[in-house]
């Protein structure tokens, strides 16, 4: 249901789905362990992210493209925060003025996906209720985006210690946003952006009026990063 929703809203926004190579010549993600195969005498890798082809097929002036296909991580973490395995769910589009045109474009795809979950799915969701109880996703109607700074204050007022405020939020600490953020502004989705870029992968964008952070963001949902 949700691949089949992912693909509906980007192929109403102008999106084109490609199929990326998974046994590649080298990392493709830093930050992510890899798996490493012998290929006629060459090491290569299971790939950990279609990251690098979806950017050459943008430079290839496919504006807007996206993938459903499988990724590989060699994460030896028992939480379910770790996977080994997943099935991947990529975009990546050109931007014409400014990155929050992203923002948008994803925000418009989760709605997509929580209003037809909770509608064309709602038997299937009434089952899977009885045995795991769950209630819908509230969401904003315009993309809820929260700044790095602004999340630094809501967890100092939640007495967590951020020191220098440039490192990676723990588990608890996402919690507690996804909390303060549902009081605050009554949503269980959003983003928070211009993170660190001591955190974040090597390709991503300093942000220009200040290089200590970047032009990048997470989606969460009730304090869970999904994305």
């Amino acid at each position: 249901a949700i691949c089949q929703l992912f693909r509906e809203s980007l192929y109403s926004q102008g999106f084109v789905e490609i199929h990326t190579p998974k046994l590649i010549a080298g990392e493709s993600e830093s930050g992510a362990g890899v798996f490493t195969t012998d290929y006629f005498g060459t090491t290569a890798c299971l790939a950990q992210s279609p990251q690098l082809y979806k950017q050459m097929a943008i430079s290839s002036d496919l504006d807007r493209v996206f993938e459903i296909g499988p990724v590989f991580r060699a994460e030896n973490s028992n939480t379910r925060r770790h996977l080994c395995e997943f099935t991947g769910l990529d975009l990546e589009m050109a931007i014409n003025e400014h990155y929050m045109e992203t923002l948008e474009v994803v925000h418009n795809m989760f709605k997509h996906i929580f209003e037809n979950l909770e509608t064309r799915w709602a038997k299937e969701l009434e089952v899977i209720r009885t045995q795991y109880e769950s209630e819908p996703v509230t969401f904003t109607d315009e993309p809820c985006v929260l700044h790095w700074p602004e999340a630094m204050e809501i967890l100092k007022e939640k007495e967590f210690d951020m020191g220098d405020e440039l490192g990676d939020l723990t588990g608890a600490q996402e919690l507690a946003l996804g909390a303060a953020v549902k009081e605050k502004y009554g949503t269980d989705f959003f983003m928070l952006d211009k993170y660190p870029s001591n955190i974040r992968p090597f390709y991503t964008m300093p942000d220009p009026a200040d290089a200590r952070f970047s032009n990048s963001y997470d989606m969460f949902i009730r304090g869970q990063e999904i994305c």
